[in-house]
């Protein structure tokens, strides 16, 4: 508790004195990851995972986004650690990207990196453990995060080891130990003079390995670390097996074993007993390998040691074989049999269950690849955005779109004139209600026109006014309008969007094919969409669903509905409100709202709402503008997937937007 008391100060530090901290930052980090084995042991799984739950609502509240990173990172490791359960660990590691990225912290980003890498090195996909160990080293500065890039290259070197590229893991090995006079970290040195050692083994450089397994329990003294010590002592004991040096390798058995002893480490004192009791069967001391075998077998049962109980049942039995007792040879030969029965039956269980953590772990990996996505089209964004010239060919190229636009727009309505006029010459009894749908058009027609001049005569405003007088102004000037210009061409993206989607509804260019999907995934969706525009004004977004609801429509435009209402939300919505996203079945209907705790709505407005002869917008709590069309589109969209729409609001107590659709039985 200490080590996460520890770490969540350091936040709070980083957080108040940004940039300050490196040094802090990196020791901290590292310690947090090496410790969570110590936290987590001896606590009970549903306990953790409450704790971190709180923890993560109070660092949401307090708008702690680097403690929220890390506190993700927490409790996705305890899912895929503790619960093997990967698809929610792995949720917990992409919002962990998502803040990460957010808030521009490359290190937090680098550890949810690292974190996927090892769930998929569990898995068995060494290969996109690689992919991902190195996106996660490239987002970290070695000369400020040294412990960190140590943290890191150990891994990558663990991964190679195990895919037996022998050279590619030296390599990082290696590095680790370039880093050494910067860091003093021994525990990393003595981590990578022991990988190198078992590297050398597998080399069979018996010498070589011989001498780096030294370095590293040398530094094991140092630091005081009783149990890598031991375990040291059993692998260099094997070593001087392997050179036949039989002396020394029980010499470092027996130290070995009286170092796991008072530690109470059963599998260490398996081991070591296993090691030693072979030892003496190969010295024909059968009575003497007897004796420590037992000792390992009460040790590895107790321990549930699946190698130690392997080992001992084997070599029990060549042991009564040696000594004629044939019956006893047996019995220890089929409880050998048996085991190996079930360890493999178990290996197929785990090969199955990696398997299909495996095919989870590759979907989360898409959803991972749309927010890279997202991320390389924001950086895009923001690069065009210092560049003045490029916001000038925009203008021009938006005014020329809209122009289009315009035109387009004329020459339906010119259309729909002459289709008017004909259906009229032949069908007198439709005149009226056909000539009050063309004013209707023309009323829209007229308010969309006057939304485009507007914007419009800004735009042509702020242009002119920085090509002619572009040497005039200062830098701050030229900075306030670009503000300016982006505000206006994203209220004039919006419009021009909406207006596109409506157009290609009202000419029929849009599919509305309907299929089955989770209404409640499309809601938590759009919420992690607009989460960031809420905190902006220190909103917060509740989502209730009692868990999976099939309904039957066409999820895009669904998506486009939820998205303006819960736009709208926000937008009417004070500082510090709320918003809610609700969705329960309703006999054979889904019905969703969108409520806020807002501004509301008098009678009056209630009545223009939904009207394309009748739009009405309202600046929001902080004068964000809009156009109205959106409202538009949302019922023209709900009601082209079967459903109805319609608004409860009352002034100074918020709104609630409700609107139904089919239910679908298909899961």
């Amino acid at each position: 508790m200490r080590n996460i008391s520890r770490f969540r100060l350091m936040v709070a530090m980083i957080l108040i004195v940004p940039g300050t901290l490196a040094a802090q930052e990196d020791f901290s980090l590292s310690a947090w990851y090496r410790g969570f084995e110590s936290r987590t042991a001896a606590r009970s799984l549903e306990s953790l995972l409450q704790e971190n739950k709180q923890a993560l609502q109070k660092a949401w509240e307090s708008q702690h986004d680097s403690m929220r990173i890390f506190l993700l990172l927490e409790g996705g490791m305890l899912h895929v650690t503790k619960a093997y359960d990967y698809e929610r660990g792995m949720n917990y590691y992409l919002q962990a990207v998502r803040v990460a990225d957010s808030i521009r912290y490359p290190l937090g980003e680098a550890f949810s990196y690292f974190l996927i890498a090892r769930a998929f090195e569990d898995t068995g996909n060494p290969e996109k453990s690689l992919q991902f160990m190195h996106r996660a080293h490239q987002l970290i500065d070695p000369a400020m995060h040294t412990e960190v890039e140590a943290l890191f290259l150990l891994a990558l070197g663990r991964v190679y080891l195990a895919t037996n590229q022998l050279d590619e893991a030296q390599q990082q090995y290696e590095r680790v130990l370039e880093l050494q006079p910067d860091m003093q970290d021994y525990e990393a040195e003595a981590e990578a003079l022991g990988s190198l050692g078992t590297l050398e083994m597998q080399r069979q450089n018996y010498e070589r390995a011989l001498e780096l397994q030294r370095q590293a329990l040398g530094i094991w003294r140092k630091v005081k670390d009783r149990l890598k010590e031991a375990q040291g002592l059993n692998t260099i004991g094997a070593l001087y097996e392997q050179m036949k040096n039989t002396a020394r390798a029980y010499a470092n058995y027996k130290a070995a074993l009286e170092i796991f002893q008072p530690l109470d480490d059963r599998t260490g004192m398996a081991d070591a007993w296993n090691n030693i009791g072979v030892w003496y069967y190969r010295q024909k001391k059968f009575k003497d390998a007897l004796a420590n075998l037992e000792l390992a077998l009460g040790a590895a049962r107790s321990a549930q040691s699946k190698a130690g109980l392997r080992k001992s049942y084997d070599y029990l039995s060549l042991t009564w074989k040696a000594l004629g007792d044939y019956r006893r040879a047996l019995d220890y030969r089929e409880q050998l049999v048996a085991l190996n029965d079930f360890i493999q039956k178990e290996e197929n269980d785990q090969r199955l269950l990696d398997m299909q953590s495996r095919y989870t772990l590759e979907e989360k990996e898409k959803e991972l690849a749309q927010t890279e996505s997202i991320r390389r089209e924001r950086e895009r964004e923001l690069a065009e955005q210092k560049r003045i010239q490029v916001y000038l060919y925009g203008i021009l190229a938006l005014s020329g779109v809209i122009l289009v636009l315009i035109v387009y727009l004329y020459i339906q309505k010119q259309r729909s004139n002459r289709q008017l006029k004909e259906i009229n010459e032949r069908i007198e009894s439709q005149n009226i209600e056909l000539q009050n749908l063309n004013a209707t058009k023309d009323k829209f027609f007229s308010i969309i026109s006057h939304d485009l001049k507007g914007p419009l005569n800004s735009l042509t405003s702020f242009s002119n006014l920085l090509i002619n007088h572009f040497d005039a102004l200062s830098k701050e000037e030229i900075q306030g309008l670009a503000r300016d210009l982006d505000k206006s061409l994203k209220n004039l993206f919006n419009l021009l969007n909406n207006l596109l989607a409506w157009a290609r509804s009202q000419t029929g260019n849009i599919d509305f094919t309907r299929e089955p999907f989770d209404i409640s995934q499309v809601l938590e969706e759009n919420r992690e969409l607009l989460q960031a525009q809420a905190a902006t004004k220190s909103i917060t977004i509740l989502s209730e669903s009692p868990g999976v609801l099939m309904t039957n429509a066409n999820r895009n435009s669904v998506t486009t509905v939820v998205r303006n209402l819960l736009s709208n939300a926000i937008k009417f919505t004070p500082v510090g409100g709320a918003v809610k996203l609700q969705a329960e079945k309703a006999g054979t209907e889904i019905r969703v709202s969108v409520s806020d705790t807002g501004v509301g709505m008098s009678k009056k407005i209630l009545d223009k709402l939904f009207r394309i002869d009748a739009k009405h917008t309202t600046p929001g709590t902080q004068n964000e503008t809009g156009t109205g069309l959106g409202l538009i589109l949302c019922k023209d969209f709900v009601e082209k997937n079967g459903g109805r729409i319609w608004v409860e609001s009352e002034e100074g107590k918020g709104s609630v937007f409700y609107f139904t659709l089919a239910a679908s039985e298909k899961a």
